[in-house]
């Protein structure tokens, strides 16, 4: 099944992933995230938003659940 994420303004990136089912989609949302962001940092328009604290893990996953869409499931 394919997943989308759209990121929070001002970022205008949509995270796309394949996954077998919702909880493996957040984790592979978060990850992809945090890799692109570490990659792009310097370039990124996240520069010009002001430094926040670390969410926990759990509300992470929370936001990450309420904003990814399912996209494409196949065999179903």
């Amino acid at each position: 099944m394919v997943y989308t994420f759209a990121c929070p303004a001002p970022c205008s990136r949509v995270i796309m992933v394949d996954a077998h089912d919702d909880d493996d989609a957040i984790t592979k949302i978060i990850e992809a995230g945090a890799i692109n962001c570490r990659k792009i940092k310097k370039t990124s328009c996240c520069e010009k938003v002001p430094h926040l604290p670390p969410l926990p893990e759990k509300k992470l996953r929370e936001i990450v659940q309420l904003c990814m869409n399912l996209e494409h499931c196949c065999g179903s």
